[in-house]
């Protein structure tokens, strides 16, 4: 009865935990708080949930008196738990054995071996075999400098083998840890993009992951990229914006490109350096029984950058949730232009909790935008769009493809080891004849130069072959105001109202 014991009180735990989730940090100042609780009705799921943990205990207690073979007691409450919160229904809902939390504490650190990728995986309880985004697994965004970033993995990038083996019925861990692979293996993944279908070998290696780069770039803009959103990345971003104004930045670039998101409270923390007091940056709603208070969070006046500074951000596909707040908060609060693509679209919120060994990582809220905006499913739409994103022919996938199992990019390298748009220019013209797109060829061989060098020798930002940020510094120099922008739009038709470039 030990075992039915232990079993009993992790559901019981786990019951109380989830009807009492923490708050996350406020940073912000909140002007309005609701909520509300049905008694009745919680009066019910009491005597539901307790009906089912007798049944659960009885049914245990059957099994450990007549089932044939030794009870795996830590197994069976590890199923327990995730099929409860696989039940949700939730792709970002999820629990993190304890077999697997050591693991998933080092990817918080910022360090451990991998190709560096970002993904998500629906449960393979809600396969739907229309539809491959259900069984696949999701690029949420490469990590900049990794081995997939390096071989044109980019978001939206769907994955259905690794080695030949299917993974369409493993659950994200399974998945995630056949994809990490082991230092100095090689591993093929086979890589859906659109129609086209091709594999990719990669070799895993340490990814270390810093929060943010910085630099000044094309006369006086002051550059930015935020790799992610930790606890630590606000004050990072801070002191960046410090050290550039000091190095003579008169107005800024901030790249949330590939940036998947991650600390709520860093990411308003951030938006509150550009917004003035009393102004709107993110509204949450919880389900109205829980203890968590709906919220509408304001800027306190903390301000590190002048609001007269310009201010441009970059986004794309792989801009998701925590960069989609900032953003939302930055663009209708009128204080930056968005150049880039369309936003992933993550608008719900959870809380990671430490439980029974493990962690709890669970839906919890809806946010919108100060303008009310539902971002979920749907996205950012920038001011100015520029499509980089191309799909290729079957044709031109096959080759690039077989292109990247050849050692044509290190050979390039070794003959020719200096980083220059003339080197990549050339390299992109001798081995056109391959059947890559040749715009595709110049970035494989710029990330390869890149990548290269000692990471404090990096350029922080390629003026030659980067569109989108080509675009953004053209806005910045432009001069053009905010409020002379939305002129311009309100004298467009709908249907032109966005500025639209896409490069071929």
């Amino acid at each position: 009865m030990k075992k039915v014991l232990v079993i009993f009180m992790a559901l019981v735990v786990l019951a109380t935990i989830l009807s009492a989730a923490p708050s996350i940090e406020r940073y912000m100042a909140p002007s309005a708080q609701y909520g509300s609780s049905d008694s009745s009705s919680s009066a019910q799921t009491a005597a539901s949930l307790s009906e089912m943990l007798y049944a659960l205990g009885n049914l245990y207690s059957y099994l450990d008196t007549n089932f044939l073979y030794e009870i795996d007691s830590q197994k069976m409450q590890d199923a327990v738990i995730s099929a409860m919160i696989d039940s949700l229904g939730d792709k970002y809902s999820y629990y993190i054995t304890p077999e697997d939390a050591q693991e998933f504490s080092e990817e918080t650190t910022g360090k451990y071996v991998g190709i560096g990728i970002y993904l998500t995986k629906v449960n393979p309880a809600y396969i739907d075999w229309e539809d491959p985004s259900t069984y696949m697994v999701i690029v949420t965004s490469p990590f900049p400098g990794a081995p997939a970033d390096r071989a044109g993995i980019r978001a939206g990038d769907m994955i259905s083998h690794v080695n030949g083996v299917e993974i369409y019925e493993m659950d994200a861990n399974e998945a995630s840890k056949l994809i990490r692979g082991k230092e100095n293996t090689p591993i093929t993944l086979t890589i859906n993009r659109g129609s086209s279908v091709f594999d990719v070998t990669l070799m895993p290696e340490e990814i270390t992951s810093p929060s943010t780069e910085k630099g000044i770039i094309a006369d006086n803009i002051g550059y930015i990229r935020i790799l992610e959103f930790s606890q630590t990345t606000q004050d990072s971003f801070r002191s960046d914006v410090e050290e550039l104004l000091s190095q003579g930045a008169e107005s800024f670039i901030i790249d949330l490109r590939n940036n998947r998101g991650g600390s709520v409270d860093s990411s308003l923390g951030i938006a509150n350096m550009f917004i003035p007091d009393g102004k709107t940056l993110m509204t949450t709603k919880f389900k109205e029984k829980s203890n968590n208070k709906d919220t509408v969070y304001t800027s306190t006046g903390y301000l590190a950058v002048d609001e007269n500074v310009p201010v441009v951000l970059l986004v794309n596909g792989g801009t998701a949730s925590a960069s989609e707040i900032l953003t939302g908060a930055l663009r209708d609060n009128d204080r930056a232009l968005v150049v880039g693509s369309q936003t992933f679209g993550k608008g719900i919120m959870q809380f990671t909790i430490a439980f029974m060994g493990g962690y709890l990582n669970i839906t919890v809220a809806h946010y919108y935008t100060p303008s009310g905006a539902d971002i979920h499913e749907i996205g950012i739409t920038p001011d100015i769009v520029v499509n980089v994103d191309e799909e290729y022919s079957d044709e031109e996938m096959d080759a690039y493809s077989a292109f990247l199992n050849e050692t044509y990019l290190q050979d390039w390298l070794e003959e020719y080891p200096e980083y220059t748009k003339e080197n990549i220019l050339a390299f992109a013209e001798h081995y056109k004849d391959t059947g890559v797109p040749e715009e595709l060829l110049k970035l494989l061989m710029r990330n390869e130069y890149i990548y290269s060098l000692d990471y404090d020798k990096r350029p922080v930002a390629d003026l030659d072959f980067d569109t989108q940020l080509i675009k953004a510094v053209e806005v910045v120099k432009s001069g053009i105001t905010i409020e002379e922008f939305e002129k311009q739009q309100e004298t467009m038709s709908p249907e032109v109202r966005v500025s639209e470039v896409t490069v071929i």
